[in-house]
């Protein structure tokens, strides 16, 4: 039986069939052959493309295949064999780009002339000539017209006054302030910075509509903005582009060349089957590509009979092309999360071969001279003209009907994930079924009733170089009430509102469901389903994301933390504590924050081993850094991997590559601060049987559950004052953007902890300490930790360790809590022997005798004001600056590798006021 197939919000079986078809080509099995003598060519350059952003070109030409699409400028058919010319943008229906194809002629009322030069129309090199010299004489013709050409009224901007505070800029995502002057562009606003950043408007502020009925100092501001959008590089006015001078050498070269292609390409389509195309494919190292049909083979056979058939990548050992950017192009990869980057303009080349047989049956083979031209001749362009990527010249045209909308809005004017959002995600047997499933109230994910594991997988791709950061979800579902059981297939890009949707019914039949199932599975990962326990990553396909399963219900909400209403005897302050440290919205914030996908990643589901995985990638990208010298490739790997394993938000750009110091600590440090939540939500998880005690209070539960005793100090008791003293004093110079205004402090003892605390090492100080808000569960649980093996030692100035200081500020700064209420700590640190280092030192071990690292700053509280009590050193004192030279650090860091000597003392929390 087969499934049938239910509506869904997107159209989604159109979204993946485009999908598949553009899945970058598999890199062929090598075919063994005899080693020719090359040809050498020169010059000869060849290189990486190392630019993070994907080099797609906006446009294309070629002539129509068939008679079956419509201009989406007219909407008329397009001939077969007739010149058409396209757009290309990202899809809205998956994680990749589509072509708008138009009529030759309309394409050119709606082609802006400023996004418009010949390196960024693919296809250029496969025209006859006659149509290559109409494009150019088109292209040359735009510079005649008026600068806006080609823009509708609805996309020229317009300057004016936010109206509300409600807005937000389409570009920085921040809030448009009540009165403040915005950019008013293609239905979106912008702050007027952002909207000079676009980089779509290249003329003076006279000319942005509105302009006129602007305050002169508003006019001025717009005047400065704006000028550097009429000068050039050089401060200069902008000139007209100069129309480009081919000589007449390289032009005779290119009518030449273009000539001699079309001539092997028609003597090739009037005598060889695609079987006979496909066996001179073989016999010299080639494949036939998997879309494009006996077009795609006539220009690859075309380009070796005529200049050579390209020698293998030196990278990687793949295939060299010639793709749609006018360069050879890599086709193979460098490892199963990477394509290779390579590619060149001039590769090294070997002679065309030609079997017996063809040579036999085919007069022209037989008597076929190749190469018949030495290197391939590229057009020439100007020195300020470069080519224009998709990401420069998304929706550049104005075209008529449905795909000009806004990719992904449904048609209720509401996105998917704004619609995800407004549904209530509900866990049965510890499965979510995707809220935008027709059938999520009334199924469940199916479990299976021998393994208990559940039939679903999340996975994901990330790549730099494509530009891709992909998901994809599938799950097998049963109906709550019936034997009726459902396929469930989710895609689209990370973050966005690219992609879609399809749900397969299978009635009864189980059978047919699981076979679905497995076949998708099989389909997009290249593993059986059966063996997806040990998994293994294929090139260009998608990789298993490992969530924890619990296989419990999550049939209760959460009750808020309604401090006023609580019936527990706990003191308000620590109530109003609880509230803030166990607040999943916050701990959620804190994830977006780190651009984190939490609709793909929820707290609570990623697995340990999985972020360990990710620490480990972070790892290698260090050494790369610290070795020196790494190929583009082993970034690109590295980055992909640890985006693959942490799926990011980057909306439509590209995934930034990690390839600097400060990049990799940021990454640590979210990964530092996941692990620490995984910690708050699990403990949630595990209260869940009790909340359902109506005799008890939610702030007791968790209360209960930290294992640590807290007591509030009196404002006016010695302590509190103590306290109140060492924070006021020890606040840094550097530090003065903000003031501390101590709220509380508590006397904390975690269960177990003065047992395990190694006092006599000696030599014990109380010392300072910030952290999130969002990891205090963790810590007061279970207490402070070190980085795991795993983790890089980036970010840490003397390796892995406990950091604390003797300056509050030097904490506080970790607590990112600017406008709002944080949290430190003071703690009881046994310092004993003190290692000092006066600049930045990878410490693996102490030397000999030696219990702690103080990382010696040129600023420290006046030694002579410290005070001692119960056996403990308080540094009191006020900022002194020393008088020793060629100090690393501005303030003084102390660094334990013994979570033993580390004991908490207080918790503090404190308003951080911007000054």
């Amino acid at each position: 039986m087969s499934g049938k197939e239910v509506s869904s919000k997107k159209r989604s079986k159109k979204g993946e069939d485009s999908k598949k078809e553009t899945q970058d080509e598999e890199t062929p099995k090598k075919v063994t052959q005899k080693k020719e003598s090359p040809k050498k060519e020169t010059p000869k350059t060849e290189g990486v493309s190392q630019s993070a952003e994907r080099q797609e070109l906006p446009y294309a030409a070629e002539y129509a295949k068939s008679g079956r699409a419509g201009c989406k400028g007219c909407k008329e058919p397009i001939a077969q064999g007739s010149l058409r010319m396209a757009v290309r943008f990202p899809s809205r229906f998956f994680d990749g780009w589509q072509d708008n194809w138009f009529h030759f002629g309309c394409f050119w009322r709606r082609v802006k002339k400023s996004n418009m030069n010949e390196t960024a129309i693919r296809g250029m090199e496969w025209l006859k000539w006659e149509d290559q010299e109409t494009i150019r004489k088109r292209i040359l013709d735009l510079e005649d017209l008026p600068d806006d050409f080609g823009t509708p009224r609805s996309a020229a901007p317009k300057v004016e006054h936010a109206k509300s505070a409600a807005g937000k800029c389409f570009q920085c995502k921040e809030k448009i302030q009540k009165g403040e002057m915005r950019i008013a562009y293609k239905s979106s606003f912008y702050h007027t910075n952002c909207f000079k950043d676009l980089n779509e408007f290249h003329k003076s502020a006279e000319d942005i509509t509105g302009y006129e009925l602007l305050e002169d100092d508003e006019k001025s501001q717009l005047k400065e903005l704006f000028s550097a959008a009429m000068e050039d590089k050089n401060g200069e006015p902008s000139k007209k582009k100069a129309k480009i001078a081919v000589d007449p050498d390289t032009r005779t070269q290119l009518k030449k060349q273009t000539d001699i292609l079309w001539e092997v390409r028609q003597e090739l389509s009037d005598n060889l089957h695609k079987d006979e195309m496909e066996e001179l494919l073989k016999a010299n190292g080639r494949y036939k590509p998997k879309k494009g049909g006996n077009d795609a083979m006539l220009d690859i056979l075309c380009d070796c009979i005529v200049f050579g058939v390209p020698e293998k990548c030196p990278e990687c050992g793949g295939l060299l092309m010639f793709s749609s950017i006018h360069a050879y192009k890599c086709k193979g990869h460098v490892s199963e999360y990477t394509p290779c980057a390579y590619s060149t303009k001039v590769p090294t080349r070997t002679c065309f071969k030609v079997s017996k047989l063809l040579r036999k049956k085919h007069e022209f083979l037989a008597n076929i001279e190749s190469p018949k031209l030495k290197c391939r001749v590229y057009a020439p362009i100007s020195e300020t003209e470069q080519p224009i990527t998709v990401a420069k010249s998304f929706e550049r045209l104005n075209t008529v009907g449905k795909e000009a909308k806004k990719p992904g809005k449904s048609k209720s004017g509401k996105s998917e994930l704004e619609e995800r959002g407004s549904k209530k995600m509900v866990v049965k047997h510890g499965c979510v079924v995707d809220p935008s499933c027709e059938v999520s109230e009334t199924t469940h994910v199916y479990i299976d009733p021998e393994t208990k594991l559940p039939w679903q997988a999340t996975l994901g791709m990330a790549d730099v170089l494509s530009g891709k950061n992909s998901f994809y979800k599938l799950q097998l579902l049963k109906s709550d009430k019936t034997n009726e059981y459902y396929v469930f297939r989710a895609w689209g890009r990370v973050g966005t509102e690219v992609g879609g949707t399809k749900l397969e019914d299978f009635g009864p039949d189980l059978d047919d469901a699981k076979e679905s199932f497995e076949k998708q599975f099989l389909d997009k990962t290249r593993n059986e389903w059966k063996n997806r326990h040990n998994f293994k990553k294929h090139p260009f396909a998608l990789d298993i994301i490992e969530l924890d399963y619990d296989g419990k219900d999550d049939k209760h909400d959460l009750p808020a933390l309604d401090v006023e209403s609580s019936k527990s005897s706990l003191p308000k302050q620590i109530k109003n504590l609880i509230a803030m440290i166990f607040d999943i919205d916050a701990m959620t914030a804190t994830m977006k924050e780190f651009e984190i996908d939490m609709e793909k990643m929820p707290l609570g589901k990623l697995s340990r081993k999985h972020i360990l995985n990710a620490y480990s990638v972070l790892t290698q990208l260090q050494k790369l850094i610290e070795e020196g010298q790494p190929s583009y490739n082993d970034y690109l790997d590295a980055t992909n991997r640890f985006y693959t394993l942490i799926p990011h938000n980057h909306g439509l750009a590209s995934p930034p590559l990690l390839n600097t110091k400060e990049m990799i600590k940021s990454k640590a440090e979210m990964l530092d601060n996941l692990l620490e939540m995984e910690i708050a939500y699990n403990i949630i998880k595990s209260e869940a049987s009790e909340m359902t005690d109506p005799k008890k209070d939610m702030f007791d539960i968790h209360y209960e559950k930290l294992n640590c005793n807290m007591e509030v100090l009196e404002k006016e008791s010695e302590e509190f004052k103590l306290v109140k003293e060492y924070a006021k004093n020890t606040h840094g110079a550097t530090h003065e953007s903000y003031k501390l205004d101590i709220i509380e402090v508590m006397k904390v003892n975690r269960e177990g902890e003065d047992d395990k605390f190694k006092a006599d090492v000696g030599n014990r100080h109380l010392l300072w300490h910030g952290s999130r808000t969002s990891n205090y569960v963790g810590i007061l649980s279970q207490g402070l930790r070190i980085a795991p093996p795993e983790a890089p030692v980036t970010g840490y100035m003397f390796g892995k360790g406990i950091y604390t200081a003797d300056m509050v500020s030097k904490s506080a700064n970790y607590c990112h809590a600017l406008d709002a209420d944080g949290l430190l700590l003071l703690c009881d640190v046994a310092l004993g022997e003190i290692q000092e280092e006066r600049r930045a030192k990878n410490i693996r071990k102490l030397k000999p005798g030696k219990h702690s690292v103080k990382g010696v700053g040129s600023t420290m509280p006046d030694p002579t004001k410290t005070v001692e009590k119960d056996g403990v050193k308080i540094p009191l004192g006020t900022p002194v600056t020393s008088d020793e030279k060629g100090l690393d650090l501005i303030y003084n860091e102390y660094i334990v590798y013994d979570e033993n000597q580390v004991r908490l003392k207080y918790l503090v929390r404190a308003k951080f006021l911007s000054k």
